[in-house]
């Protein structure tokens, strides 16, 4: 249930963005308006973006099999990676193009274009969001934080507009704004995804505190390191436990597949848990 209807809001979003980069960037070439169609382009980088990210969450959630015993979680950063060097290609080429066109005046009718653009993606990020919060998908959640940056960059074009009617270069400074903007998100979905791709722990305190009231229960057990690392939707868990020295093997191998069993009982993401045991 979950992956359908995270599926089903990223099509929408794509399909939002498909339009929303078309109106912007058809509506910039006829109302001479190069910042308009550089803010189209990074649209269109959002458009790539769901496209990667729908293709990553479906390989991403594949079971793991003899061939990849860890699971495909590792392919939805490799994707966004992908996506990540798509998106900088975006704003080179938008740079590039702000030093190398003619500009004109902008047309003030092209606002209502952009009014409409930004009615599209505002409820397109809401959607994302509330989608993302009831089914709990960080996936859906960073889009709908990625969607409505988009609204703001389009916000700013408005300014841009009025501007420009008294300042003839406020179109190239926006448009190399726009270009600096879609540089700096492509870098960061980089940087993010590489750490993720390397093994980066992740916070996560509601699965902290399940685990620690599951040792709650287990005598001469206890927990000392707790560490989530993110591997695609779900999780690999290694804990740090301290055993009492008294414990034969036998015991120890059954209060590991008593905790094990616990711990997915709660259904809490973990697919992989390994333990660090150390006696006292």
């Amino acid at each position: 249930m979950k992956v359908k209807l995270e599926e089903k809001a990223i099509i929408f979003s794509a399909i939002i963005n498909f339009f929303v980069a078309l109106i912007k960037i058809v509506a910039g070439n006829i109302f001479g308006f190069v910042s308009l169609m550089a803010d189209g382009f990074y649209t269109v980088s959002d458009f790539i973006t769901d496209i990667l990210a729908l293709i990553g969450a479906k390989v991403g959630k594949k079971r793991p099999n003899k061939r990849y015993p860890l699971g495909y979680g590792n392919f939805e950063y490799i994707m966004q990676m992908i996506m990540g060097f798509l998106i900088m290609l975006v704003g080179i080429v938008v740079l590039f193009m702000s030093f190398n066109i003619y500009y004109n005046r902008p047309n003030i009718i092209v606002i209502i274009f952009i009014l409409i653009a930004i009615g599209l993606k505002l409820y397109s990020s809401n959607m994302l969001g509330e989608t993302g919060k009831r089914i709990n998908s960080s996936l859906l959640i960073t889009s709908s934080k990625e969607s409505f940056l988009d609204v703001v960059s389009s916000s700013l074009l408005i300014v841009v507009i009025i501007v420009s009617q008294f300042f003839s270069k406020a179109d190239m400074i926006g448009s190399i704004l726009m270009g600096i903007l879609i540089i700096y998100q492509a870098l960061k979905i980089i940087f993010q995804n590489t750490m993720l791709l390397i093994g980066v722990s992740a916070k996560n305190e509601k699965i902290e505190n399940e685990i620690t009231k599951i040792f709650k229960k287990y005598r001469k057990i206890d927990v000392n390191k707790i560490t989530l690392i993110k591997q695609g939707s779900y999780y690999h868990l290694i804990l740090g436990i301290v055993m009492d020295k008294k414990y034969d093997i036998k015991t120890l191998i059954n209060a590991e597949v008593n905790i094990k069993r616990d711990i997915r009982k709660r259904k809490l993401g973990i697919r992989f848990i390994d333990f660090d045991i150390e006696a006292r």
